[in-house]
C-alpha cells in the first residue's frame, strides 16, 4: 500500500478555524491552503498540519485527537519564547540518562504539541 500514497499530513478537527490560524500564527506558521472548512500549514521539516471543521453540526467527541513531536534544539528557551506570547506550557521535564527534555502545550481546541530536546 505505501507506494500507492502520494504524501501524508497530520490532520485535527478545530471548533473555529480563524481562532486556529491565529494561534499557530505565533508559531510562525502561515496558511499554505486554506478552504472554507480547512486550512493547512507547512511546518519546516516537511510536516503538513491541517485543520478541518464540521461547522454548525454537533459532534459528540469534539478535537483534541492527537499530537504533535517538535523537535527543537533548546527546549528551555522555546517554552521561555512561547510563554512571552502568552502560550502555557509545562515545565520543562528534566532530561533522564540517555533520554530527552520535554515540554508540551495545548493549542486552543485542546491538541497537545509536545517539544522534544535530545540529549547529546
Amino acid at each position: 500500500m505505501a507506494k500507492f500514497i502520494a504524501d501524508s499530513w497530520v490532520v485535527a478537527q478545530s471548533k473555529n478555524i480563524p481562532r486556529a490560524v491565529r494561534f499557530y500564527a505565533k508559531l510562525g506558521l502561515k496558511p499554505s491552503r486554506r478552504m472554507s472548512s480547512y486550512v493547512e500549514f507547512k511546518a519546516p521539516g516537511g510536516t503538513v498540519i491541517g485543520f478541518y471543521t464540521m461547522g454548525r453540526k454537533k459532534v459528540k467527541k469534539p478535537a483534541g485527537g492527537w499530537q504533535i513531536m517538535i523537535r527543537v534544539k533548546n527546549v528551555g528557551k522555546v517554552t521561555a519564547e512561547l510563554r512571552r506570547k502568552g502560550i502555557r506550557c509545562t515545565p520543562v521535564v528534566p532530561e533522564p540518562p540517555g533520554g530527552a527534555k520535554l515540554s508540551w502545550f495545548l493549542d486552543p481546541d485542546g491538541n497537545r504539541l509536545t517539544m522534544i530536546q535530545f540529549g547529546k
